[in-house]
């Protein structure tokens, strides 16, 4: 906590009113009472969802592995990575915080079409996110609301810590890179801002790649 608060100190330097909320956004109880928490600060209209969870269970199906994927963390791996993104927009719509000509944006992967190593719930849980785009898409087309998702390149961020051989991982990525390069944050917020914009009204239902040309090379 401390790291982010120190993220939330910055965006209010900016003059930003910036409310946090400390939940559990996977589960009934805790989206009810952020729900309850955004009512009761006087939010009437949201102009974005960014849906950015990361809960996921890193392990093989069926290999003699140090990790594998049990029934429970198959089911809470897609329903945070997958399944949430629905219920959130449904929360919102229902709640109608989310005005016309709103946003909705997620983070899906390669793993979601390809094999990665023990990646097999998150590519689960990244393929039914994709699917549930393109229904958004085309549900909320009528009020304007575009429901798009980002593909990013490898990043060296905490997340990919968790990763078996993941300095070999990292290192095959730049080799792979054609831009000679992994992907930064920085580079995944820009494309973000503009998907966020007005300027990207007409775009909806779409997996947008931001990786250098990353995944254009085979694994």
């Amino acid at each position: 906590m401390p790291e982010i608060e120190k993220h939330f100190d910055e965006i209010r330097a900016y003059g930003a009113k910036l409310l946090t909320i400390n939940n559990n956004a996977c589960d009934n109880k805790g989206q009810n009472e952020i729900i309850s928490e955004i009512k009761s600060n006087n939010i009437n209209s949201i102009n974005a969802l960014v849906h950015s969870i990361a809960d996921g269970n890193i392990g093989s199906f069926t290999l003699n592995t140090e990790r594998k994927t049990d029934e429970y963390g198959l089911a809470r791996t897609i329903n945070a990575m997958g399944s949430s993104f629905v219920i959130w927009t449904q929360l919102l719509i229902e709640n109608k915080f989310l005005s016309e000509n709103g946003r909705i944006l997620g983070f899906t992967s390669e793993g979601s079409s390809k094999v990665l190593n023990q990646y097999g719930a998150v590519g689960m849980a990244k393929a039914t996110l994709e699917a549930a785009c393109r229904y958004l898409a085309v549900e909320l087309a009528p009020k304007k609301i575009t429901v798009n998702l980002l593909n990013p390149g490898v990043m060296l961020t905490n997340a990919i810590k968790v990763f078996p051989n993941v300095t070999k991982f990292v290192n095959k990525a730049i080799e792979r890179n054609p831009s000679g390069r992994l992907t930064t944050p920085e580079d995944i917020a820009k494309v973000a801002e503009f998907i966020l914009s007005d300027n990207a009204a007409w775009i909806t239902g779409e997996i947008i790649r931001v990786d250098g040309g990353e995944q254009l090379i085979s694994i």
